[in-house]
């Protein structure tokens, strides 16, 4: 009987560990795109595919300063709103000129939802 309890509470502490877990990410920047004008062209959320029931894609433009670079991405998820997070540094010696930079985030064992998404830039 022991034994029993035993392999039952293991087993139910896996299946907790495998639903506790949360979202993953994988994040990309491309490089910054001048032949795109910021000024002209809508920035934000360009795309939302879901690739099945817990992987989504979101690919998102931001116009930034050609001198600048986008170091790394994260996010934090509020219900059903997500805030894409991604991490460029003011630039030291700025130009005068602005590109469009293309990231793109990639959530896995991510509840499949509407979400609504917000973008924030940390310097």
């Amino acid at each position: 009987m022991t034994q029993k309890c035993v392999i039952l509470g293991m087993v139910l502490l896996l299946m907790t560990g495998c639903i506790l877990q949360g979202p993953k990410l994988e994040f990309t920047a491309g490089s910054c795109d001048e032949s795109i004008n910021p000024l002209e062209t809508n920035m934000g959320v360009q795309d939302v595919t879901w690739v099945d029931e817990t992987t989504l894609i979101v690919t998102v433009y931001v116009g930034i300063n050609c001198a600048e670079e986008i170091e790394g991405g994260d996010f934090e998820i509020y219900d059903s709103r997500i805030i894409l997070i991604y991490t460029s540094p003011m630039c030291e010696t700025c130009t005068f000129c602005l590109c469009a930079q293309e990231m793109t985030y990639k959530f896995t064992n991510l509840e499949k939802k509407d979400y609504q998404f917000e973008i924030k830039r940390i310097t």
